[in-house]
């Protein structure tokens, strides 16, 4: 059984549960420092972050802030808002998140924008972001399929907009 959650990048050092007090009801952990002040949070609840907690993220930090909700380590939706770029969604792992939209006899072409698309609204959040984005290694990741996890995609996805470990690759909980 793989990872249900989601993964929340901010620009803060403070606990994501000091600027989101829903998030105290769940266990959180640093999963990357990264360069810039950008820290990638892993949120251990049932729930994803909503559009209206990436709201308040980006209201409080003043950043553009990103989130994604990973599903059994299979797929994740992607989730970000800028502060000058607005509100964007995107997929990975598309093959795998068809499966768990059949169910409910939605698609994701119905929800998700094209792989290209969802690089143009990543580029430009990045930018925003104050990063330097690549275009190319976006597209591999938006196009990638997870063999076996999808976790290694979102961070080549990371990567890609440029956010970059602070300590050489180092997790810590």
């Amino acid at each position: 059984m793989g990872f249900w959650g989601s993964f929340l990048v901010v620009m803060s050092d403070e606990k994501a549960s000091a600027r989101l007090p829903e998030v105290t009801e769940s266990h959180e952990s640093v999963l990357l420092d990264a360069e810039g002040g950008w820290r990638v949070w892993a949120i251990d609840r049932k729930n994803p972050i909503s559009k209206n907690e990436l709201s308040v993220m980006v209201e409080r930090s003043e950043a553009p802030a990103l989130c994604a909700y990973v599903m059994d380590s299979d797929c994740a939706v992607i989730e970000a808002l800028g502060v000058r770029t607005g509100f964007w969604r995107a997929c990975l792992g598309r093959e795998s998140m068809a499966g768990y939209m059949a169910e409910s006899g939605e698609t994701v072409e119905g929800w998700f924008p094209s792989a290209d698309e969802s690089v143009r609204a990543a580029t430009d959040w990045a930018k925003d972001a104050g990063l330097d984005p690549s275009e190319s290694r976006l597209a591999g990741a938006f196009a990638a399929a997870p063999d076996p996890f999808v976790e290694p995609v979102f961070e080549a996805m990371l990567e890609a907009l440029g956010v970059r470990s602070a300590s050489n690759g180092e997790k810590r909980s």
